[in-house]
């Protein structure tokens, strides 16, 4: 063997431990908050495990670049706290118009839209299109924030009333001890139709102030990891419109 061999065998065995090194620098441990709450078919823990689209989604994800996430259902409010304090990784789903306040100098980032959804309120069915002034007290998941309606809730023209799940509200609003429903109007659609065998028990109105908008993934420590979730989105359309046919999940 000459010397040109060894060298050209140096160079290769260099080269596959600087590629083996650098798969191993990339693939991280990751953490992401999730909220502790039924919000079927894009997420809910269901038997101690984090489910649906968004779980596929960023299972699929963190194969494809190597990475393991371990998710943490945690409380709305307290994930805000826990991704600003450092002890999250990542935060699904978020929007930087969310919490805004407490955001504010924390340097957090954010991937690319992950899902569109629209915020909206639910009512009867005879009661649609009737307006907003009958609204007097408005049904909302435990620790959402109503935006839409903040207005009237500060004026005093308006209540908000809590429920744990949207069973519960929407049994609040057949006593009619709350006159909407705000929530995301895809899951609602799934719940009522999946689950109740409603698909009509409550509707959404377009015509009462209602939000459009994007769930993100958010981060202060792994603007790396935000840059691949949006490399994987340009790169997997046509999986990423597939599945969310498979759940149902855009409207």
């Amino acid at each position: 063997m000459n010397a040109k061999f060894f060298i050209q065998s140096a160079i290769l065995v260099a080269l596959f431990t600087t590629i083996s090194l650098s798969t191993k620098t990339l693939a991280k441990d990751l953490i992401m908050g999730v909220e502790n709450i039924e919000y079927y078919p894009i997420y809910a823990k269901r038997e101690g495990k984090y489910s649906g689209y968004a779980r596929e989604l960023f299972d699929t994800f963190a194969e494809k670049y190597g990475h393991t996430i371990t998710y943490k259902p945690l409380p709305i409010k307290r994930l805000f706290g826990e991704l600003l304090n450092g002890r999250l990784d990542l935060k699904f789903p978020d929007n930087a118009y969310w919490a805004s306040d407490l955001k504010k100098d924390k340097n957090v980032s954010y991937s690319t839209g992950v899902l569109d959804y629209i915020d909206g309120v639910m009512v009867l069915p005879a009661q649609l299109a009737k307006g907003k002034d009958r609204i007097k007290n408005l049904g909302i998941v435990r620790g959402f924030t109503p935006w839409d309606y903040m207005g009237d809730v500060k004026a005093g023209t308006m209540k908000t009333k809590e429920n744990n799940t949207l069973d519960g509200l929407v049994k609040m609003m057949k006593s009619e001890r709350i006159q909407g429903v705000y929530f995301n109007v895809a899951v609602a659609r799934y719940f009522l139709k999946h689950t109740l065998f409603q698909e009509n028990a409550i509707i959404f109105d377009p015509e009462l102030p209602h939000s459009k908008s994007k769930y993100h993934v958010s981060s202060i420590q792994h603007p790396d990891v935000l840059e691949q979730i949006n490399a994987f989105f340009a790169e997997q359309k046509e999986f990423i419109s597939q599945l969310k046919t498979k759940y149902e999940v855009e409207l």
